[in-house]
Order: C-alpha cells, then structure tokens, then sequence
C-alpha cells in the first residue's frame, strides 16, 4: 500500500497543474463531443457556493486567486479567431495584436478587440447622428449628408490611428492603450442596436459610455474612469492627456473623411467639365462653401454664409425708435460673450479690448427687444427676409454714431459686419461674419477674459479678412 502514496501525490499535482490553465469542461447540455472553454474566474462560480457561512483565517477564497492565473493572451486570441466580415476590421485586429505599446497592456487590448468585434458586426451605418438635442444635429444638413458618407466602423478606426500618431509623435506611448480603447468607443452610442433612451434624448456620447463600460473585462481596467470621462466629454471640454488627445484625434480624423470627400468630388467635377486635361482639381464654389461649413462645424466654428451678388447694394436705414432701446440691447447682448454651448459660440473678447459678435446673436436680441416692445413685425419675421438686414443695419448704425460703441475702423460705414481671419492655436485659419463692439460697452475686459472658457483661449489673433466680399 505504500507504494502507491508516490503515484497519488503524482497524480494529484498533475491535476493542480491542468486546473492552473484554462480548464475544459465537458457540459451537461451539450453533445459529448462538444466542450465548452473557460478560465477560472468563470469556473470558481460553479463550483463555490456563494454563501459560504464560514472562513478561515489566511486561507483566500478560489474566486480571489482565480485573477493570478487568469490569461489575458488565451481571452485575446480567442476574440481575434472570431472571423471578422470587413478587411479593414482584420487589418486592425492584426495590428492590435502586434503593437508593441500592448504588451505591457493585455487588458485594454482585450477590450479594444471586443469593441472591433462590434463595430465589425453592427458598424456599417452612419457615423453621425441627427437626433434633435444631441451637438451633431445642430451641425448644417450639408455637414451631415458629408460626413454620413464615412461608416461608423470607418471613423472609429480613424480616429484610433490618429491617436497612434498624435500620442507617438509625443513620445507617449504609455497612454496609447487607453486612450484607444476610448477612440474605438467614443461614437459606440451611435449602433443601431444602442438606440435606446440616452441616444433618443440627443446623448449619443453617454450611451457610448454605457455600452464601453459593460464590454467584457472593461471594470478591470485601472483607468476605467479617466476612459469614460474622456468618451463623454470629446465634444465638450475635454480633460487631461487622454481627454484632449480624443478630441483632437476625433477632429483631425473628421477633417481627413472631409478631404476625401473633396477628392471625390472634385474627380465627379472634372469628369462633369470634360476637362480631361486639366492639370489642377477645379473647387466648384459650392464644393468651397460646403468645406467652409463642415470645417466649421468639425472645429466648433460659427460662420455666416458668403454674401449673394444681389447683396452688394447697401442697405436704407429705417425707423426702429419703436422698439429699439440702445442701453437695454447692449444689456442684452452680453450673456451672449464667451458662452459656450456644445462647440458653438456666438461672441468672444480679445485682450486688445474688442468683442467680436455672430449675426447670429444680433438678430436674436433684435427679436427679443422687439417682441418685448410689442413690435411682433419685426419679433416673427422669416430668417431669410431681406428686411432684417436693414434692421440689423439700423441697429449698428445707431450704436455705432450716437453710441461709438462699434469698431468703426474695422468695418466699412456701409455695413454691419465683415469677414475676420480667426486664428487658433490647434485648428486651422478660419473665415467668420463678425461685428466688432468696444468691450468698455459691457464691463471690464480683463474681467470677461478670466472668464473665457478654454475653448475660447485657442483663439490667438483676430484680423479683417483682405477679401473685397463684405456684407451689408
């Protein structure tokens, strides 16, 4: 009897030894010849009763050793023998699994191809929303009928590769794991299959947050939340490295999906023109417009379309005295400064004492005082109605004569408004409609300027545009 002691302990260390990996278990429900795979974490449920009524002291229970021997790599493998549909799907899932800044980071690679999976299987549709009430449906119809032509699984691998480039270029290598976990993830609230009570209320960033957060092994990760803070505020005011790198990756992907729409368009041009010989692209003037509006809207500009030829004629002063309270207008144009809603805004300061005003926010504040008075013709007048460029006029030119608030050498005295270069720090030169007003007219600039939102402090330099294309 002795001697079969040895050949017991024997077997019973080869069995610790098969436990220790992934175990094979043979299911009750399945065919004999069916085996189904887990790894212990999975396991320790079955076999441990969840309510143990006692513990020993030192001795761990098998669900809180199960992490220590649970392999990531076999998990990994096992999502990327899932066969992937599209070519660009397995081009990806390849180089997730090559990527040297993933080896010390099984985890998030893990997550990354399970977010592949899914954009894989249900990422085919478009990659902008237009629910009322969420940042992108407030983007121009054009905008949206553009950028729809890039698929949701296209631009989540856009994105994730700028973010390779932005984060390599900066030598930050450490934080590409994280940061692509929410670049695949960011816009995830856009599926079809998530279009639940947050994506009807206009809130596709946080039902992308709900659905990264419930993707298998995702609680595991040790910066789980600076991932979802990330996704939900990348078209708002980003923070941190991993924040602002997102947005930054999500805009430059969006201006890339932008060039070659033009590309395209441009080729659809050249064919239309028959200029078989053309050795430029020829722009149609409607191609620059609608570059204008979805850089605009990519970048959280608001610009005012470019003047008709029929708008040359300067407008006719009229009679407002009805409603028009030059004190009470100012006053209500100052919430307006440096607000920012989403990515628009409508008025910002500069610290050279100026504060350039949208159209927009004139229009709008005409309407209010004009309303407030009684004066309904001019409170429900139609948006396009060439009568509201003479109000707009008069208004401007009373405070610009009897008030000296406006920036008079800065615009023609025939005009309301004109073009101004804006130039900030990480985007590109934009075109904007703008009135400039002194900033004395509504308090204490350097006041308004500690008050600017981060948004607002890219802006580096403001100046007229030399075009002859001014507004009246």
């Amino acid at each position: 009897m002795l001697g079969i002691w040895p050949m017991v302990i024997l077997g019973g260390a080869l069995v610790l030894v098969g436990v220790a990996g992934v175990l094979v278990l043979r299911s009750e429900e399945q065919e004999p010849s069916l085996l189904e795979q887990m790894t212990l974490s999975a396991l320790s449920q079955r076999w441990v009763r969840p309510k143990t009524s006692t513990r020993i002291e030192g001795v761990k229970h098998i669900s809180e050793l199960a992490h220590l021997w649970r392999n990531e790599q076999v998990i990994a493998e096992g999502i990327e023998k899932v066969e992937l549909v599209h070519p660009r799907s397995r081009s990806f899932a390849g180089q997730l699994r090559t990527w040297s800044f993933f080896n010390q980071a099984p985890g998030q690679r893990a997550v990354c191809l399970e977010i592949v999976r899914l954009l894989d299987r249900e990422g085919q549709c478009p990659s902008v929303v237009d629910v009322q009430g969420d940042v992108e449906a407030a983007w121009e119809q054009n905008t949206y009928r553009i950028l729809a032509k890039t698929t949701l699984l296209d631009h989540s691998l856009n994105v994730a590769q700028q973010v390779v480039k932005l984060l390599s270029d900066h030598q930050a290598w450490h934080v590409i794991p994280d940061t692509m976990v929410a670049a695949l993830g960011h816009d995830l609230g856009k599926l079809k299959s998530a279009r639940g009570s947050l994506y009807a209320l206009g809130e596709h960033p946080l039902a992308a947050g709900a659905i990264v957060s419930a993707l298998p092994g995702f609680k595991e990760l040790s910066r789980k939340e600076d991932i979802l803070r990330a996704i939900k505020l990348h078209h708002k005011l980003p923070e941190g490295l991993l924040g602002k790198t997102l947005k930054k990756a999500d805009q430059q992907a969006r201006q890339q999906e932008l060039e070659r729409w033009v590309e395209v368009k441009a080729t659809e041009e050249i064919k239309e023109s028959h200029e078989e010989a053309a050795t430029e692209k020829p722009t149609h003037p409607s191609t620059r417009e609608a570059v204008q509006r979805v850089q605009a809207d990519i970048y959280g500009e608001t610009i005012d379309p470019a003047p008709s030829r029929e708008e040359v004629a300067p407008p006719q002063r009229m009679d407002i005295s009805a409603w028009f309270d030059a004190a009470g207008y100012l006053a209500m144009l100052k919430p307006y400064i440096n607000r920012v809603e989403g990515r628009r805004f409508l008025a910002f300061t500069m610290a050279d004492g100026l504060v350039y005003f949208q159209v927009k926010a004139l229009e709008e504040v005409a309407r209010k005082q004009a309303q407030e008075a009684g004066c309904m013709e001019i409170a429900t007048m139609a948006q396009d109605d060439p009568t509201m460029r003479q109000v707009l006029f008069t208004v401007v030119q009373h405070l610009r004569q009897e008030h000296e608030v406006i920036a008079t050498g800065l615009i023609k005295a025939a005009y309301f408004g004109g073009y101004f270069m804006v130039t900030r720090k990480h985007s590109k030169e934009m075109r904007g409609y703008y009135t400039p007003f002194h900033a004395e007219a509504f308090g204490s600039i350097a006041e308004m300027e500690r008050a600017k939102p981060d948004l607002l402090r890219d802006i580096l330099k403001v100046s007229p545009h030399t075009g002859s294309d001014q507004v009246s």
